[in-house]
């Protein structure tokens, strides 16, 4: 892990990237934008998902994030996250909007037919930004150097219980004929099992007992998911406290799919455990902002 800074603002880079300096990425802590508490201050996300943060305070911290990367005026698409497991191809050809650092996004409407609803984006596209917010739920960072694939994944518990890291791989493999073993793969800050309590239910839907009433999750999926999930309990003083270990069950999903090891790197920082660096859905009760992980290819990706 690269701790990088540009002006107030602070970043973090995934080391094994280091060798491609045609990828551009930075998973941004909260730190050093515009926005006031509780949003301070690097919010990315306003209504409806980011609580009551202004659209003007939300597109500067955009801005600022893009400049930190010299990614200043660079389209910029982002999905509207759902919590399932659709990956989707941004390909400028079919129409992407690419104006998420400009106030326009926000004078449109949100609706299916303007802002493409899904959790994961894979892309071969040059000098296009791909950009997702999060608040505990596990960033997912993918990349081909043999292909220049880029890929991002939003993984919360239920994208995660359909098996989100599996089907961003399966799709890099489908649309650009990566080969799992030459994927990198990032999974940045998320909450730990340190703080990140679950119902039986959340197990139950892991473990195949339980099926969610829409996007069920993928049959093909289903065993890697159940051996993938990483349980602990924790007996609190008044009862036991059934914990989900998020970025360790991404991590072995994506071994289950043929990444290697070596290629996996993981920031183990608990977004609930460290609110002075990253919003935290679960410990701030909802009422906090959305960090932001930007990749980019430069031109030179060829």
């Amino acid at each position: 892990m690269i701790e990088q800074q540009y002006e107030n603002v602070r970043y973090l880079q995934f080391s094994h990237y280091s060798p491609f300096p045609e990828l551009i990425h930075g998973v941004f802590t909260r730190v050093g934008g515009f926005s006031e508490a509780p949003y301070s201050s690097l919010n990315t996300s306003a209504p409806p998902r980011g609580g009551g943060d202004t659209f003007p305070n939300v597109i500067r911290n955009r801005q600022l994030a893009l400049q930190a990367l010299q990614l200043s005026g660079t389209p910029s698409a982002t999905l509207w996250q759902v919590h399932g497991a659709d990956v989707l191809t941004l390909d400028l050809a079919n129409e992407w909007r690419t104006d998420w650092a400009n106030m326009s996004y926000y004078e449109r409407a949100w609706t299916p037919s303007t802002i493409r609803q899904g959790d994961a984006l894979i892309s071969q596209e040059r000098e296009v930004a791909m950009a997702l917010s999060f608040a505990d739920c596990v960033p997912l960072t993918f990349y081909d150097p043999i292909q220049h694939v880029m890929g991002m994944a939003h993984g919360g518990w239920r994208g995660t219980a359909r098996g989100i890291a599996m089907a961003t791989v399966e799709a890099m493999q489908a649309t650009f004929g990566s080969r799992p073993e030459d994927i990198y793969a990032g999974i940045a800050p998320a909450i730990g099992p340190c703080c990140y309590e679950v119902s039986q239910e959340v197990q139950e839907l892991f473990l195949g007992r339980q099926e969610f009433p829409t996007m069920p999750t993928n049959p093909a999926y289903r065993e890697r998911i159940q051996d993938s999930a990483i349980f602990s309990t924790i007996q609190l003083p008044d009862r036991p406290s059934l914990r989900l270990d998020l970025q360790e069950t991404n991590r072995q999903q994506l071994l289950m799919t043929g990444l290697t090891a070596e290629h996996i790197e993981v920031m183990r920082i608990c977004t609930s455990c460290h609110t002075e660096q990253f919003f935290s859905h679960r410990k701030e009760n909802g009422q906090t902002g959305r960090f932001v992980v930007i990749m980019a290819l430069n031109a030179a990706a060829q």
